[in-house]
C-alpha cells in the first residue's frame, strides 16, 4: 500500500517516451517547422490554464535559485516556506534576504493576514503554493490573489499548482499579466526536472529562467495532464476515525482535515520517531514518509513543521499521508496501530 502518492507518484510510461522520442536533443535553431512545433506545444500547454506561453522550469535547487535571483534584482520576495523542498534549499543560498510566509499553526494555511504583513514590509513578489508541503493543506489561492490585487498594483504572484493538478482538482482561474503558475512534471508522472512555468502577457519576462528545453517537454506535460484519472473519492475522514478508534488519544493531526487535499492526512503519532514507524510499516509492505526531506533521503524531519514552530522532536511525529486507491481501512489501520503500539512498548 502506498501512502505517499502526492510526493512520490508513479511514473507514466507514455509521456516519458515522448521526452526521449526526438532523434536529437536540440531542435534546429534555423528550421522554421521545428521551432513552430515547439512554440505550438508551448502555447497549447499554457492554454489549458488560460495562459499564452510556457517556459521550462525543472524544480531543482539550481532552477529555483536562478528564478529567485532574477526576481530579487527588481523585487523584494515574500516566499512561503511550505513551497517545494528544493525551493526551500534555494532560499538559503540566495544572497538577498527574503520575507518568510509561514502556514498558520492552527489552520495550516498561508493567510491573507500574513500576505498583508509581507506587503507592509515592501514585498512586491509573493510565492505561495496551492498546497503546503508536508502538511498537505490547500491555501485559499483565490482569496490571497484578491488580497494582493486590492492592496497593490504591480506585485507578482507565483503559485505551484502541481499537487492539486495531480489529483485532477479544479485550478482557480487566476492567471493574468501579474501571475505565474508552476507545474512540476514529477507530480504528473514525468521524470524529475521536467516542469514548466505558465504565463499570460506577463509584465516581467526578464525573470524567466533560461533553462534549455527538452523538445517534447510541453507535449509530454499535456499528455500527462490529459490522461489524469478523475478526482478520487475523499475517504480521509474514514481513515482518520478508524485509526483514532484504535490508537485513541495518541493519534492527532498537524492541520485540520477540513483544509487538506482529498485523501491527505498530516498524521501526528505521539512520542515516537516517524522513521522507526516507517521502517516497521515497510515490513508490512506499507510505504509512507515523514515529509519531503524524508522522501529525498536527507534524514531530516519536516522542514515545514519546524518553520511553523514545532521542535525537531515534534516534527518527527509526522506521517504525511496521501493516497488515491481506497484501501481496506480496517486492515490497514490495525496494521498501523499494531506497529505503533509495539514501538511504544519498546520505547523507540
Amino acid at each position: 500500500m502506498r501512502l505517499d502518492f502526492l510526493q512520490n507518484p508513479p511514473t507514466q510510461k507514455h509521456p516519458n517516451q515522448l521526452l526521449i522520442a526526438p532523434s536529437y536533443p536540440n531542435p534546429s535553431p534555423i528550421n522554421p517547422s521545428e521551432l513552430a512545433s515547439l512554440q505550438n506545444d508551448s502555447k497549447a500547454l499554457a492554454a489549458l490554464f488560460g495562459g499564452d506561453m510556457s517556459v521550462p522550469f525543472g524544480f531543482l535547487c539550481a532552477h529555483w535559485l536562478e528564478l529567485l535571483t532574477r526576481i530579487s534584482k527588481t523585487h523584494k520576495i515574500a516566499y512561503a516556506i511550505s513551497s517545494h523542498q528544493q525551493g526551500y534549499a534555494a532560499i538559503k543560498l540566495l544572497d538577498k534576504p527574503i520575507y518568510k510566509l509561514i502556514p498558520d499553526k492552527q489552520s495550516g494555511l498561508i493567510t491573507s493576514k500574513s500576505l498583508l504583513e509581507a506587503i507592509a514590509q515592501g514585498c512586491t513578489c509573493l510565492i505561495v503554493p496551492f498546497v503546503n508541503e508536508d502538511i498537505l493543506t490547500q491555501n485559499p489561492i483565490k482569496d490571497l490573489k484578491a488580497t494582493l490585487q486590492k492592496h497593490t498594483k504591480n506585485a507578482i504572484f507565483i503559485t505551484d499548482i502541481s499537487y492539486a493538478l495531480s489529483l485532477n482538482l479544479p485550478i482557480p482561474d487566476i492567471i493574468d499579466s501579474h501571475t505565474l503558475l508552476l507545474i512540476n512534471g514529477e507530480s504528473l508522472g514525468l521524470l524529475r526536472s521536467h516542469g514548466a512555468l505558465i504565463a499570460k502577457d506577463f509584465i516581467a519576462p526578464e525573470i524567466f529562467p533560461k533553462t534549455l528545453s527538452t523538445p517534447k517537454l510541453f507535449a509530454a506535460l499535456q499528455t500527462s495532464i490529459r490522461s489524469l484519472a478523475p478526482s478520487p473519492q475523499d475517504t480521509k475522514e474514514i481513515f482518520y476515525t478508524t485509526l483514532q478508534s484504535l490508537i485513541k488519544t495518541d493519534i492527532g493531526l498537524f492541520a485540520p482535515l477540513a483544509h487538506t487535499l482529498p485523501n491527505a492526512l498530516p498524521l501526528r503519532f505521539s512520542s515516537i520517531k516517524a522513521r522507526n514507524l516507517l521502517q516497521a510499516l515497510l515490513l508490512e509492505n506499507i510505504y509512507g514518509i515523514n515529509g519531503a526531506q524524508c522522501l529525498y533521503g536527507l534524514f531530516a524531519p519536516s522542514f515545514v513543521l519546524q518553520e511553523m514552530g514545532y521542535s525537531e522532536l515534534e516534527s518527527r511525529e509526522l506521517l504525511s499521508v496521501s493516497y488515491t486507491q481506497t484501501p481496506d481501512f480496517d486492515k490497514l489501520c490495525k496494521t498501523i496501530a499494531y506497529c505503533y503500539s509495539q514501538l511504544r512498548v519498546l520505547g523507540i
